[in-house]
């Protein structure tokens, strides 16, 4: 029986007690702990190993612990070995007694697998504190017999035994019921077969694996079944199913739902945000505001045990109903719980955001992963997001004004040292508007750690000060920008901007091509499927996400293709030609909308052409439209939705790209068409323009990646919204020119292709076509 933990999670298990503390202190972790760490590790010779891996196996009543980490250091000296565990700190050095338990433990575990693997009697411990104002330091030695470090360490494995037993009885019960699991379904839908293989062959010969796969396969059950199959031939230890939207996780629920009721017995968690499942009136993670934070550690380990003991799918309600009975966080409690479950269901964010990231797993990778991107295509600008920040002069001005003089003197003077860099850099750059280089600004690099030091310390000793939230504010973002800096490399861009609406000159680090950053992610993984019905043109998103050496797989349409059509008024929509065209695109969706009664969508390239279009049309016609509101949240969108019934005949106005463009599903007669207002490009601006220079360059058309294929993308999602389920019935009316020229028709997905487009530039000419798809009469034609 074998159980796999790192040093740091044993460690925390067993010794952790006390309160969940956000509240700033000694938060030398952060970006500055980091280089004084790095600055530390620099000062040694060649006799120092920075970052030096060690792994040891020990057998406890039939349980084999499979446990390994990272030493901060090991020193060879003359007379043996030295185990160094470094601790950045922006405490003084002399209130630093060197006793802290917690900290000698990591490095005892250390010494002992050096010592075990070396036949060494004895082994030495540094326990360094570095300071992050001058990367000063103060150094605790101790040495310790071969017999003491493995009592520890023994100790150690004894006190997490009996949960480790109930850790090796769950994934011997789960590979037993996954050798006995069948595909759930009697049939396999047209396609859905050959995704779930080749998904299968991927994780098995440990490749990445793209699939293009129109609405209707069953994407999700076809890449949830195989991947637990790879996990009952022992291929794979943990499954990581990241989404984008709350919509994907509950399907991904779902397919978990169904296995169980097929026999399976796994343990599987979706992590659902802090903010979302707080159970305490505010979000203050610390014992004074929030009573599941005051005596956390106490109490967590005993709710992980049952929780885990008693529970197999985890959801939102299940965690906040243990959380309540042990009186624990719920956000802290599914974190402790993702390292024990084998399957989990959370936001991209989890796996690929820099600065939050499940360090648990991916700064020390022990286990064989699998990642299942749902909706892939939506991870090209979710990326560049998470790879990108900003910052306004506006910001430090109005913070430098808020202060006063004598009281934050240094923190003022490093403010103003900022600010004094953007007018500097506005008027060497910033009146182009739009100045952009390839290499970091240095400039305020330097000038954003200095300004942390005397944040830190403020932030220490002043907690009730009327500032406070807002420097404290100030400190992460600062953070987050040097952590993103970390990951600065080809593809990404410094950028400096002037706002002349709201006179602000904006700093930002720019990530136009996130490839290389997301491709040292995957490699964490033994495999990655990326799948979506709108992965085309394919060639783009290999490239764009990083994976360009993928295995590639297009499936045919699972439905009948007979029950929609393609049509096409090649009418000019680009930006010159709007206004001129408004009247005979209002008549165009008046025929359309009224060829049979129902319910339809039309999607507008922007809200501005949206309320133009709406203003002629209400002024000639009697049709009753709804109109998308420019902020909806998500109970409103439920609401909108709603109106669109089977009985119903609703025509809507809707954004292209917007909330209703994805993760819509109204089966049936509830949708029976949508014509989509040109080709979907994103408005012309120096971003894109900076996108297209920088694919240019390297020999690609930077057009197409930064305007053709993101809105191509938008179209296939909004016609993917009419068919829905295999008896579903519609008519997708593209409008727009150019979805006729070779170059468009080139890059459709496969079903389109096969499906050709039907020209209906003239009024006869639709209710011509549209006539004979509604009666039929194409069926009988393709028969």
């Amino acid at each position: 029986m074998l159980v796999k933990i790192s040093v740091r999670n044993l460690i925390e298990f067993v010794m952790r007690s006390g309160d969940i503390d956000n509240r700033f202190r000694d938060n030398a972790r952060m970006i500055e702990g980091i280089r004084a760490h790095q600055a530390i590790q620099k000062k040694y010779g060649e006799n120092y190993k920075s970052e030096y891996s060690l792994k040891n196996s020990t057998m406890i009543d039939d349980v084999e612990f499979i446990v390994e980490g990272r030493a901060d250091g090991l020193i060879q000296e003359k007379n043996g070995f030295v185990i160094d565990e470094i601790k950045s700190t922006s405490r003084m050095l002399s209130e630093i007694d060197g006793t802290n338990k917690l900290h000698w433990a990591q490095a005892k575990c250390y010494a002992y697998f050096y010592a075990l693997d070396n036949n060494l009697d004895s082994m030495s411990i540094t326990l360094t504190y570095v300071s992050v104002e001058d990367y000063s330091s103060i150094i605790f030695r101790e040495s310790f017999k071969f017999d003491v470090l493995k009592e520890f360490y023994y100790s150690l494995l004894n006190e997490y035994l009996n949960f480790s037993k109930i850790l090796v009885k769950n994934i011997s019960k789960r590979n037993q019921t996954i050798k006995n699991l069948d595909f759930p379904y009697k049939d396999y839908r047209k396609g859905q077969r050959k995704m779930a293989v080749a998904v299968y062959k991927s994780i098995l010969d440990k490749k990445n694996l793209f699939v293009d796969a129109p609405t209707g396969i069953g994407k999700t059950i076809s890449t949830v079944f195989p991947s637990v199959k790879s996990m009952g031939e022992d291929l794979t230890d943990k499954i990581f199913y990241l989404t984008s939207k709350n919509t994907q996780a509950n399907e991904a629920l779902k397919s978990v739902h169904i296995l169980k009721n097929q026999g399976l017995f796994i343990k599987a968690l979706s992590i659902t945000s802090k903010e979302k499942i707080c159970l305490n009136d505010e979000v203050k993670c610390n014992p004074v505001d929030c009573p599941f934070a005051k005596g956390h550690f106490d109490r967590v380990n005993d709710a992980l045990k049952d929780i885990i003991g008693n529970e197999e799918i985890m959801d939102f309600a299940t965690v906040t109903s243990y959380a309540e009975k042990y009186r624990v966080c719920p956000f802290e409690l599914e974190l402790d719980i993702s390292s024990y479950a084998d399957f989990i269901i959370c936001d991209y964010n989890y796996v690929f955001n820099p600065n939050t990231y499940l360090k648990r797993f991916f700064d020390e990778v022990i286990d064989r992963y699998v990642f299942l991107i749902d909706e892939s295509h939506n991870l090209v600008e979710r990326s560049r997001d998470m790879y990108s920040f900003s910052f306004t002069n506006e910001r430090f001005k109005e913070m430098t004004e808020k202060l006063n003089e004598k009281k934050y003197k240094t923190i003022i003077k490093y403010l103003k040292e900022i600010s004094n860099t953007f007018d500097e850099l506005y008027a060497k750059y910033g009146k182009k508007l739009y100045y952009y280089q390839e290499s970091l600004i240095e400039d305020f690099d330097k000038k954003f750690v200095r300004l942390l030091k005397p944040l830190q310390k403020y932030l220490v000793e002043e907690h009730d000060d009327e500032n406070y939230d807002d420097l404290l504010n100030l400190f992460f973002d600062i953070n987050k920008f040097l952590k993103i800096e970390e990951y600065y490399t080809e593809g990404f861009y410094s950028v400096i901007s002037y706002d002349e609406v709201y006179n602000q000159i904006f700093y930002q680090i720019k990530c136009i091509d996130p490839s290389e950053v997301l491709s040292s992610t995957y490699k964490k993984a033994r495999s990655t499927i990326f799948f979506s019905a709108t992965l085309s043109p394919m060639i783009y998103f290999t490239k764009i996400l990083g994976a360009e050496d993928s295995l590639k797989l297009r499936l045919d349409m699972p439905f009948d293709e007979r029950n929609f059509v393609l049509f096409n008024r090649e009418l000019s929509t680009r930006y010159r030609d709007r206004n001129n065209n408004v009247v005979f695109i209002s008549e165009a969706i008046n025929e359309f909308v009224n060829s049979k009664k129902g319910n339809y969508f039309i999607f507008f390239p922007s809200y501005s052409y949206l309320e133009d279009i709406y203003e002629d049309y209400k002024s000639r016609f009697d049709d009753e439209i709804i109109i998308q509101d420019r902020f909806m949240n998500e109970k409103e969108t439920k609401k909108f939705l709603r109106q669109f019934d089977k009985d119903s005949i609703k025509t809507a106005f809707v954004v292209l790209g917007g909330i209703f463009s994805e993760g819509v599903d109204l089966i049936g007669d509830r949708l029976i068409g949508s014509m989509i207002i040109s080709v979907g490009m994103p408005g012309v601006s120096d971003e894109r323009n900076l996108i297209k220079n920088h694919f240019d360059k390297l020999g690609e058309n930077g057009f197409d990646y930064s305007y053709t294929f993101p809105g191509l993308n938008k179209v296939y999602q909004a016609a993917g919204r009419v068919i829905r389920g295999e008896n579903d019935k519609g008519i997708i009316y593209l409008v727009d020119d150019r979805f006729n020229s070779y170059k468009y028709k080139n890059m459709y997905p496969k079903h389109w292709k096969s499906k050709g487009l039907r020209i209906v530039n003239e009024k006869s000419d639709f209710k011509r076509e549209s006539e004979k798809f509604w009666e039929g009469v194409f069926e009988k034609e393709q028969k």
